[in-house]
C-alpha cells in the first residue's frame, strides 16, 4: 500500500467533474496509512473510508516505476538520447542491449498493483455488509476502477514483454511455488476486454447511472478503447473513445481539448496536473515538499545530473512545425516549453552552438521535483480516437480524424451531429496554434490512410512528448503494417551519421527485439 503522502485531499468522487462527496476524517497523508501494518483485513474492511484508503494504496507503487517507464520509452525510441553522464544502464536501453541487472526494465512494480487491486476486490463485500452508504452502486464502481487499473497494469506489462504472468483474481499473495499462467498479447487483451466490459457505464436498461471518477485511477471506457486499438478492432476502439471523451456528464469543456489550455495556457496542464481536471483523467501526485520527489527532473535537468536529453530528431522536429503565422516552429509545447535549449558556443556573429534539455518535468520553479505524471489525458484520447476513425477507412470516419487532430469540431460547418456537444473542441493542433495538416485531393485509398496515420502519430510524438507514450506507438503501428521498417527508420534515426546506425537499425527489423526478455 501507499508509503508516501499525497497533497491533495485523498478522498473525494467526482461527477461532471464537481466534488460531490468527501470524508473529512481523511487526512492528506493517506498514502502512509497500511491497514496491515496495524490490523488484518477482516479488521480493516469496515467502511467507505477504509476502502477508499485501500484502493488508493493500490497505485502506490507507480510514483516509484513510473519515472523509469518514461526513461525507458523514451531511450527505447527516438524521443531521448543520451548524454556523456549516463551511466551503463541508459546506455543499454539506448542501445536495446539489456543486461539481467537493469533496473529500468524491471516492472514488477506493475505486478504489485496488480495483486493489490485483486487483494481490494476480494475484501469490498465486507465493506458492503458493515456500511450502508458502501451501496450497490458504489461497490460496482469501486470494482469497476480496480479492475480497470489492474488492467492497465496488464496491458503496460504485455506491451513491454508481449506476454505477461497472468494472476487469478483470487490470488491477493504471491506464494512462492506460484505455477504461472502464461499469456499471450492477443491473449491478455481479450481477456482484459471480457473483464473490463461489464464495468461500463451505459443506460441500456433505460436507468441511466450516475458516473464517477475515482482520483489516479484511468476510465474504463478509455482503457477499453485503448485495448481495442491495440487489437486493430477500430470500430469498437472508436466507439469507446469517444464515448471515454463525452466521460463525466458530456459537457461540452471536459475532455473536449478546447480553448481551456490554448497556446501559452498548454503549459498549466503540467504545472498543476491534478486540477486540470479539463484534460487530465488519471495523474499519479508528485511534491517534494510531502517528501515525494519526482526524480525526472534530476535525471534529465541541465543543471543537475542531465543524463538524458531530447534526440536531436525530436528537437528538429519541433523546429520544423508550421504555426499559422509567423517563423516555423512549434511555439506552445516545443523549444522553451517542452524542450530547454542553452547556447554552449559562439560560431560567429549569427552562428551558435546549443544543448537541449528536456524541461517538460521541470514547469513549477517553485517545487522542480514536484512535478505530476499524467497517465492519462484528453489529447491522448482524441488521438487515439483519430487513428481509429481513419483506420475505419471511409471518407466521413477519415474526416472525423483530421477533424480531430487539425482544427476540431468548432471549424466544422455544418457541424457532424455525432459531435453536437464538441462545439468548442478546436483540435490538437488547433490549440496550440498549429497549421493543420492537409491530405492532397490526389492522394486516395491505402495511401491517404497510411498518409493520415503518419500525421496522427507524427503529432502525439510532439503533443505526448517525454509521456511514455512513444515506443509503444512505433511498435503498434508497424505490427499492423506488418512493416518493421517503419519502427526501425524512426528509432535509429537518431544514430544517424553515427557507427551506431546500421547496428541499431538492423537489431529494430526483427520484431522480437522489440520486447524485453520477460526471464
Amino acid at each position: 500500500m501507499m508509503k508516501k503522502s499525497s497533497p491533495i485531499n485523498p478522498y473525494f468522487l467526482t461527477i461532471l467533474s464537481i466534488l460531490i462527496f468527501g470524508l473529512t476524517s481523511c487526512s492528506e497523508d493517506f498514502f502512509n496509512q497500511q491497514a496491515g501494518d496495524r490490523i488484518t483485513p477482516d479488521q480493516h474492511y469496515k467502511t467507505s473510508l477504509d476502502a477508499t484508503i485501500s484502493a488508493m494504496g493500490t497505485v502506490a507503487s507507480l510514483q516509484d516505476l513510473l519515472p523509469q517507464l518514461i526513461m525507458m520509452d523514451g531511450l527505447r525510441s527516438d524521443q531521448m538520447d543520451i548524454t556523456p553522464n549516463a551511466g551503463m544502464y541508459l546506455r543499454e536501453l539506448n542501445t536495446h542491449s539489456y543486461t539481467a541487472s537493469n533496473p529500468y526494465t524491471d516492472a514488477s512494480d506493475l505486478y504489485k498493483v496488480i495483486v493489490d487491486c485483486n487483494e481490494v476486490l476480494a475484501n469490498l463485500h465486507t465493506v458492503a455488509e458493515n456500511d450502508r452508504n458502501f451501496d450497490p452502486y458504489i461497490e460496482f464502481f469501486f470494482k469497476g476502477a480496480l479492475i480497470g487499473m489492474r488492467s492497465w497494469a496488464y496491458l503496460n506489462i504485455v506491451r513491454l514483454y508481449n506476454e505477461v504472468a497472468y494472476i487469478p483474481d483470487n490470488l491477493i499473495t504471491l506464494p512462492e511455488n506460484l505455477e504461472q499462467t502464461i499469456m499471450s498479447k492477443d491473449e491478455i487483451l481479450d481477456t482484459l476486454v471480457n473483464q473490463i466490459t461489464p464495468y461500463i457505464h451505459d443506460d441500456s436498461d433505460g436507468n441511466e447511472k450516475v458516473e464517477l471518477k475515482l482520483p489516479y485511477f484511468v476510465n474504463t471506457k478509455a482503457l477499453l478503447g485503448e485495448i481495442y486499438l491495440e487489437k486493430n478492432d477500430y470500430a469498437n476502439a472508436a466507439t469507446y473513445l469517444k464515448l471515454a471523451c463525452e466521460s463525466y456528464g458530456d459537457q461540452s469543456s471536459v475532455l473536449k481539448v478546447d480553448k481551456s489550455y490554448k497556446d501559452e495556457a498548454w503549459t498549466a496542464i503540467f504545472q498543476n496536473s491534478e486540477s486540470a481536471f479539463l484534460e487530465n483523467i488519471s495523474v499519479i501526485p508528485f511534491n517534494s515538499q510531502e517528501d515525494q520527489f519526482n526524480p525526472l527532473a534530476n535525471w534529465l535537468g541541465r543543471d543537475f545530473h542531465y543524463l538524458v536529453k531530447p534526440s536531436m530528431v525530436l528537437v528538429d522536429s519541433f523546429k520544423t512545425q508550421i504555426p499559422l503565422s509567423g517563423d516555423p516552429g512549434d511555439l506552445y509545447r516545443g523549444i522553451g516549453i517542452s524542450i530547454g535549449e542553452d547556447t554552449i558556443s559562439k560560431v560567429n556573429d549569427s552562428t551558435f552552438n546549443f544543448d537541449y534539455s528536456i524541461t517538460k518535468y521541470a514547469m513549477v520553479p517553485s517545487d522542480p521535483f514536484g512535478t505530476d505524471i499524467i497517465l492519462s489525458r484528453a489529447a491522448d484520447l482524441h488521438l487515439m480516437l483519430a487513428e481509429a476513425y481513419n483506420r475505419m477507412g471511409d471518407d466521413e470516419s477519415q474526416g472525423f480524424a483530421l477533424m480531430l487532430l487539425n482544427a476540431g469540431v468548432n471549424k466544422e460547418n455544418p457541424k457532424p451531429s455525432e459531435f453536437a456537444k464538441w462545439r468548442n473542441n478546436i483540435g490538437v493542433r488547433g490549440r496550440v496554434y498549429m497549421a493543420s495538416n492537409e491530405i492532397p485531393e490526389e492522394i486516395t485509398g491505402e495511401a491517404k490512410t497510411l498518409m493520415i496515420e503518419d500525421l496522427i502519430i507524427a503529432e502525439r510524438s510532439l503533443e505526448l512528448a517525454f509521456e511514455g507514450k512513444r515506443f509503444s506507438d512505433l511498435v503498434r503501428v508497424a505490427e499492423r503494417r506488418g512493416d518493421p521498417a517503419y519502427l526501425a527508420d524512426r528509432v535509429a534515426a537518431k544514430f544517424e551519421g553515427t557507427p551506431d546506425y546500421s547496428t541499431i537499425h538492423s537489431k529494430m527489423m526483427d520484431p522480437a527485439n522489440w520486447y524485453l526478455d520477460p526471464r
